[in-house]
């Protein structure tokens, strides 16, 4: 019921799709369709479902969750938020594209320290350098990533296997879309929004 609602609201407020490539993504390629998750998870109505759907996701021993930002940010608030609900301790962070200018200089912001095991979040994974970026920045940090997990994969690109690749054959990597799952989920209802 609720990943049913919270798949609702992202091809209702996330996904475009058009006759001819006309997105440009982040790799510089150009698609016939989008997901910009950051209309779903940066809303007020789906961020309980958001929080509810990733925290059912965690593995207990988790201090917290965060990826790079400005992707992950909305995704890990809405987990710490909802895991507090729940009465469980669950922290977010957010990993820097570069490292602040003035202070300490940190790569990673919020409330996690080295030793501390971690789930690396991501919204939307196309080639995954950015997952696996924010992977990389968390265990030069100290953190433990014991859990990667996405809101959509784009099924491109391979991004998920390498992601696979970078975390380790222990670490669980996952979405919990795919772009399979929403187109599905459009056409049944008429199809999505065009551009």
């Amino acid at each position: 019921m609720v990943r049913a609602k919270l798949l609702d609201l992202l091809v209702t407020r996330s996904y475009r799709h058009a006759e001819t490539p006309s997105f440009l993504l982040a790799s510089g390629k150009l698609s016939d369709f989008y997901i910009d998750c950051k209309m779903t998870t940066m809303n007020g109505q789906a961020m309980p479902l958001v929080g509810e759907v990733f925290a059912n996701q965690l593995p207990d021993s988790i201090h917290a969750v965060g990826g790079l930002t400005m992707g992950a940010d909305p995704i890990a608030h809405a987990i710490a938020y909802y895991c507090a609900l729940q009465g469980r301790a669950v922290n977010a962070f957010s990993v820097r594209k570069e490292p602040k200018k003035h202070g300490t200089r940190k790569w990673i912001e919020g409330c996690v320290e080295p030793g501390c095991t971690v789930v690396v979040l991501d919204d939307v994974v196309t080639t995954g350098a950015s997952t696996i970026d924010a992977i990389r920045k968390c265990r030069e940090e100290g953190l433990q990533v014991v859990a990667i997990t996405a809101l959509v994969d784009r099924q491109e690109e391979g991004g998920l296997e390498a992601i696979r690749r970078e975390a380790g054959a222990d670490v669980s990597v996952r979405a919990i879309f795919t772009k399979s799952d929403i187109e599905a989920f459009s056409k049944s209802f008429g199809g999505a929004a065009a551009s």
